[in-house]
């Protein structure tokens, strides 16, 4: 369950900004004390303009996980950690990436966090709260050997493990390497906890992969053709059918991988997994239509992006529902009728479909998840977030709720009014001019008043 997630020098995001999960109190509820863990909303959605910093948030979050993840196993030694710093300045460059999440696992809220250059790890640490208070398991501010402080609640061969750990490897992740029990417990929390879905092809791929997986379960293909069928797309049943595919394909697929997680080593050639690989995309999903006559199986690639869509999330969702978890969606609108994105976030707040409790963080452009006319109740004031950037353009994150909007205001008329900015400006007069002067070129003269040729003939 996550809890919070703070981070800074991350693409657009310079300064440290926060993303809580913690639920605001309504007028009249206590505040929570900081005893155990606080209670949690299941959905938080951030808007913003083109540009703003939505994408590089959820990015952030990724891009933690995969450190995590990878830093002991993949990243080669005395190598520059490739991060993605704000590059609007001079000097964000040499300052450090900072990432930290707070989060509950075992029931126990956990705080982790690391911050790193490209010359390597330059600070991290690992607190608990068992009972409210700070705990600490470890602390690292360097890569010397008295740079280390463990906690006596941390027990183990953690200084066999510091001596593993290089320059630009997480602790974390050398001790989750080592099957280290306790930190092997916090690595999979983090690592295993947080599932991401972008539109890009290669990700859209691996997930439809996911969901010719699951298609060949029983049990499992049933559950997934009902919920196919309930959103309305016109289909009867999904199928697998095996198609041969030629080394070509197979080839393109491989890079598309590549692509996808280019640190991943995945497809060495002649490789156990190579082969299960093409074992995977052999197995391709049909779409079964009704249709006079009779039913018309149709491949993946001849249905609409809506449906690719929907089929490729809901096998992530049902994934988290019935594990718990994080589900990072990227442009939660693209390519889907509001109704389904809506019909999203109202599984991951029904709690006889989300028992576990797991979140839904998504950015989106679709004002009509802010307003009523799908649901009034969709989206409270403490799960709408929002990102804009300033003259020097670096993102800022805040709160719907930071606004105190009273329960009767119109979420989505005040955004698009501008009311909680993070919209973008649009100076119409700017438009019409440019215009003008191109209608003027047409009519044979040019904006200063010489007879001049439309722009492509120019170019010729």
């Amino acid at each position: 369950m996550l809890l919070r997630f703070r981070v800074a020098n991350h693409r657009s995001i310079r300064d440290e900004q926060e993303l809580s999960l913690v639920a605001v109190p309504k007028r009249g509820e206590p505040k929570d004390k900081g005893e155990g863990a606080p209670p949690t909303v299941r959905v938080a959605g951030i808007y913003g303009a083109n540009a703003s910093g939505k994408s590089s948030v959820l990015d952030a979050l990724r891009w933690m996980q995969y450190a995590v993840r990878t830093s002991h196993t993949e990243w080669k030694p005395a190598a520059r950690v490739h991060r993605f710093p704000f590059l609007l300045d001079d000097s964000s460059k040499e300052r450090p990436s900072f990432y930290e999440v707070d989060f509950i696992h075992e029931g126990v809220r956990h705080n982790y966090g690391f911050e790193i250059t490209e010359d390597g790890v330059v600070g991290e640490w690992l607190f608990v709260y068992p009972k409210g208070r700070a705990q600490r398991l470890f602390e690292r501010f360097g890569h010397e050997e008295d740079d280390y402080r463990f906690g006596r609640a941390l027990t183990g061969e953690v200084r066999r493990i510091r001596r593993m750990t290089r320059n630009n490897a997480l602790y974390l992740s050398v001790a989750a390497s080592n099957d280290h029990t306790r930190l092997l417990g916090v690595y999979r929390a983090i690592v295993e906890g947080m599932n991401y879905a972008s539109h890009q092809e290669s990700d859209e791929a691996l997930r439809l992969r996911a969901a010719s997986e699951l298609l060949k379960s029983g049990e499992s293909s049933s559950i997934f053709n009902r919920l196919v069928r309930v959103a309305d797309l016109g289909v009867v049943r999904v199928d697998i059918e095996k198609k041969a595919v030629s080394d070509e394909e197979f080839n393109t697929f491989v890079k598309v991988v590549r692509v996808f997680d280019p640190e991943e080593d995945l497809v060495k050639e002649g490789s156990e997994v190579l082969s299960r690989m093409r074992e995977g995309i052999e197995s391709q999903i049909v779409l079964v239509h009704s249709a006079e006559g009779g039913d018309r199986r149709l491949d993946l690639d001849q249905e609409s992006a809506g449906t690719r869509v929907w089929l490729s999330l809901i096998v992530q969702v049902l994934n988290v529902v019935l594990r718990g978890g994080v589900f990072l969606v990227d442009e939660i609108d693209s390519s889907m009728h509001p109704v389904l994105s809506s019909t999203l976030i109202k599984m991951f707040k029904d709690p006889e479909i989300n028992p576990k409790g797991a979140q839904l963080v998504f950015a989106s452009h679709d004002t009509t998840l802010l307003g009523s006319l799908l649901r009034d109740d969709l989206l409270r004031r403490d799960e709408v977030w929002f990102t804009e950037k300033d003259r020097s353009g670096a993102t800022s994150l805040y709160s719907l709720a930071d606004f105190r909007p009273r329960g009767t205001e119109n979420a989505e008329r005040g955004y698009l009014q501008g009311r909680y900015g993070a919209v973008p400006f649009v100076d119409f007069d700017d438009i019409r001019s440019v215009f003008i002067e191109l209608h003027r070129g047409v009519d044979g003269a040019s904006p200063e008043g010489e007879e001049g040729p439309l722009p492509e003939q120019a170019e010729a």
